[in-house]
């Protein structure tokens, strides 16, 4: 037990129990303590209440980070973002893009929790007290913890994404103005119903699903990194109290028995994690936002292309490769190559460090909202606080 408790510190965490009044440690075997459905809602509130809060708090430097990445070219229009426009626009969206993240929230941590927990190995989590032997599914597979929160990161967001698409096309909409010049739009302003309305009808459904393709492929690797890192940051706190978890030999872990992470903790790991997760993820980030807010001009060429992420991506590079060609006609071969790199990198890139500082505050506020939560819905979950 003590070896697959090493194997897996962060699911199957074991703290000793202290013997205040005898001179030995009691033996401690727990049972399943909440049906999978309860599990499963109450990891549902705790993602809605967290990513709801994130959201609404971070906001305004999306609606920046979403107008940098707008402009054609490559490397930041600042003289476009930094305008009167901006500023009326910080607000908008704010609505619909909170609730929006407290459904998608939802939807992606309980089934990330719920696809977790059956594809780690089963150790005590169908465990009884009357029962000494884990009793799993032969069905069920069992993987190593990367993979397995993989898996589960990516069924989350899948899970998630009926939600998050159509609340990013309205968003991103109104984050840019996209209706502002329209003949048609209402006097008090353009809002989230209005948006809403003119997708359907100038779209069909399909419209408030556009880009849904390039946000899976952008998500499915952020959800992956931003997981996977912050569980090994989970499992080194776990392991750096290794002392503290195998005094008692007599002990019979249960599953999921966690370690608490205190807030500042959970804040820093968070953080972290959505920063690599933000930064390495903000080419299909950009590509996302294009296609969200692609305006087909009639007459052109551009009316008649498919929006793709492919015809998008080759659109960007080429802009990217003529601007470098425009830069460094005069220069030699090595310059214009490293010329060329920048501006390939300042088009697909642009935006990445807000885009990184952003998810940085916004899973500082998400992990450490999401792990108290937790532990005051499912306190049986955690260990107890051992008497020193």
């Amino acid at each position: 037990m003590q070896q697959q408790q090493q194997n897996y510190p962060y699911a199957h965490a074991a703290k000793a129990v202290s013997a205040k009044h005898s001179g030995h440690a009691a033996s401690v075997v727990r049972t399943p303590t909440y049906p999978q459905t309860q599990r499963f809602q109450n990891h549902f509130i705790s993602g809605a209440v967290s990513l709801s809060l994130s959201y609404a708090v971070m906001h305004p430097l999306d609606t920046l980070k979403t107008r940098m990445q707008v402009p054609g070219g490559s490397g930041i229009a600042w003289s476009a973002v930094f305008t009167r426009e901006t500023v009326r626009l910080l607000g908008k969206g704010f609505l619909v893009s909170s609730i929006g993240a407290g459904l998608q929230g939802g939807a992606r941590f309980s089934f990330y929790e719920l696809t977790k927990s059956y594809l780690l190995p089963p150790t005590s989590r169908f465990q009884t007290a009357h029962s000494s032997v884990p009793q799993h599914p032969s069905w069920l597979p069992t993987l190593p913890p990367i993979p397995a929160t993989a898996i589960s990161a990516i069924i989350g967001d899948l899970a998630s994404s009926v939600i998050k698409v159509p609340r990013e096309v309205i968003t991103s909409r109104l984050q840019t103005g996209y209706y502002n010049s329209v003949p048609n739009a209402p006097v008090g302003g353009v809002n989230a119903g209005y948006v809403f309305r003119a997708v359907l009808r100038e779209e069909g459904v399909r419209g408030l699903f556009r880009g849904f393709w390039s946000t899976t492929a952008r998500d499915c690797p952020f959800m992956v990194i931003l997981f996977t890192t912050y569980e090994n940051f989970k499992a080194y706190h776990t392991r750096s109290l290794v002392t503290q978890l195998t005094s008692d030999p007599n002990y019979v872990a249960s599953s999921p028995a966690e370690i608490k992470i205190p807030p500042m903790t959970s804040t820093l790991f968070g953080g972290i994690s959505g920063f690599l997760a933000g930064y390495f993820t903000t080419p299909m980030d950009v590509i996302r936002t294009r296609i969200m807010t692609f305006k087909k001009a009639v007459g052109t060429q551009a009316a008649s292309q498919e929006i793709t992420m492919t015809n998008i991506s080759r659109d960007m590079y080429r802009q990217a490769t003529i601007q470098a060609m425009q830069s460094s006609a005069q220069s030699n071969a090595v310059v214009r190559s490293m010329r060329h790199g920048q501006s390939v990198y300042g088009t697909f890139f642009v935006g990445a460090v807000p885009r990184s500082l952003w998810w940085f505050c916004v899973c500082s506020i998400f992990f450490s909202t999401y792990e108290v939560m937790k532990q005051n819905l499912m306190p049986l979950d955690y260990e107890p606080t051992v008497a020193k």
